[in-house]
């Protein structure tokens, strides 16, 4: 007597064939058996799991127990919706590039049978981000950013990184670093609770305006400030939905900041004007508490698949914190993902932020972490003078920091290929993009603009192109955004 019967889930891309057995028929269609129409009440004998290096037994028997499928237990076969729940709980993961359930039959028995669980991992250290550029302000920087999301196999997550820059081309430019640890543990034992903590120094030579046309990059037209942060952070989040979580940190920093007597900034015309640095002088503190929602309801939560996605986070500084800045902060972003008939995925993304009260200027919305073809921050540092291009001739150009922002994208993608036996590159998809977004300055810029006659919200353009390569370290993107925002332009 044999089983025959099989469901099984390649961790695959966006629009990649579903899994089939060796008939050819689909995952919907292996779940039946072809001879017999009815179901089978099955008792399980025994659970084995094959195919583990890294990922504990007792990673893999947790999310059996939780659905109900051990030793002594039984089930409907092919029907029962735990052998499905099991195999989207394992995958989601991320630790496996494939995941087989399966009956083997018992000798002499016909309704009991072993439940195989056949798994190929992936690899659980991964390059988050590579941090490497150029710029007239900064000649060069460079980092990286690590994960191990499966420290000593309990499923704890363990990052650094850390990103050093050259002497800016400014006069008396200070070296900019930055150096982040961290840890987090998704559920505590068994308890419904997960906890994160980190450290991070940070050394800036914050860019200034003091001449020049305000879209002009030129360092030329720039000094710099100094300033230092250090602190850590710590927090714990809770399931409220299945894939609803709940996450409440609270983060607090030392900040030294050296400012210049006198920052002004004179227009070409030859106007002089006060320049706001939006940072305290001297040793001060600065506590934020943050309150995070995010939802997941894709059927491929660790790759892109069908679903939305929605993330809401709201911070508050207050001197009831702690803090001697006071301000919220508001970020939402959703997103949702379709596949298209022939197989290729279509995703509209959506983001909105808002800040309310005197934040400091590394915790504003930066021009640059907004445009696809302009340097962002990164660990909340600047090694760019450079704005977005004004495509619209809206004046965006103009702009660096602001108080609101949004941002709406709309991407495609075409899947190229998958390799799940592939050591190294276990896919590769190309895509392209297109979106706009816009920057909106405090009230007093906000005035200054009306009385200009110039846009209080500008419009930029966004557009992106390239290959993403799903990789044993990671994704790996080859993109017009990247060599542009990388290239001393």
């Amino acid at each position: 007597m044999t089983w025959g019967i099989s469901v099984r889930a390649e961790a695959a891309p966006p629009g990649a064939q579903p899994a089939t057995r060796s008939g050819g028929a689909p995952l919907d269609e292996a779940t039946r058996e072809p001879e017999d129409d009815g179901t089978r009440l099955i008792s399980l004998r025994r659970v084995e799991v094959r195919g583990l290096q890294h990922v504990s037994r007792r990673q893999v028997d947790d999310t059996l127990e939780r659905e109900g499928l051990v030793e002594g237990s039984e089930l409907v076969w092919p029907e029962d919706s735990r052998v499905r729940r099991t195999r989207q709980r394992l995958r989601s993961t991320g630790f496996f590039k494939s995941v087989t359930l399966s009956l083997e039959p018992i000798e002499g028995s016909e309704s009991a049978a072993a439940l195989v669980v056949d798994v190929q991992e992936r690899s659980t250290v991964s390059v988050d981000r590579v941090y490497l550029g150029s710029s007239d302000f900064t000649p060069f920087h460079g980092g990286v950013a690590l994960n191990e999301r499966n420290f000593a196999g309990r499923g704890v997550l363990l990052g650094g990184s850390f990103v050093w820059g050259s002497l800016p081309t400014v006069s008396r430019g200070r070296r900019q670093q930055a150096y982040t640890v961290f840890a987090e543990a998704p559920q505590l034992s068994d308890a419904p609770i997960g906890v994160l903590g980190g450290a991070f120094a940070i050394s800036a030579g914050e860019p200034y305006r003091v001449g020049g046309s305000e879209a002009s990059p030129s360092p030329s037209n720039f000094r710099t400030f100094d300033y230092t942060r250090a602190g850590g952070l710590f927090g714990v989040t809770f399931p409220v939905q299945t894939h609803l979580r709940l996450g409440l940190d609270y983060r607090f920093e030392r900040i030294n900041a050296l400012l210049p007597a006198e920052a002004a900034y004179r227009d070409p015309l030859g106007v002089t004007t006060p320049v706001e640095l939006d940072v305290r002088a001297g040793a001060h503190r600065l506590t934020v508490a943050t309150v995070s929602l995010a939802y997941d309801g894709r059927q491929q939560s660790f790759l892109t698949g069908k679903g939305a996605q929605v993330g809401v986070d709201v911070q508050l500084s207050s001197t009831g914190l702690g803090s001697q800045y006071e301000y919220a902060k508001l970020i939402a972003v959703g997103a949702y993902t379709i596949r298209l008939p022939w197989r290729h995925w279509l995703t509209p993304r959506a983001q909105v932020g808002q800040i309310v009260g005197d934040a400091p200027r590394f915790e504003q919305f930066y021009a640059g972490d907004l445009s696809t073809w302009t340097p962002g921050r990164e660990e909340s540092l600047r090694f760019s003078t450079r704005n977005p291009i004004d495509v619209f001739g809206s004046g965006i150009d103009t702009r660096t920091f602001g108080s609101m922002s949004a941002r709406l994208d709309l991407e495609y993608v075409w899947p190229v290929f998958r390799r799940t036996r592939n050591r190294g590159v276990y896919g590769g998809d190309l895509f392209c993009s297109l979106g706009v977004f816009t920057l909106v300055e405090d009230g007093a810029g906000r005035a200054r603009r009306r009385e200009a006659s110039e846009r209080v919200a500008p419009a930029g353009f966004n557009a992106d192109l390239g290959l993403r390569l799903d990789t044993a370290l990671g994704t790996v993107k080859i993109t017009v955004g990247n060599v542009l925002r990388r290239a001393p332009l």
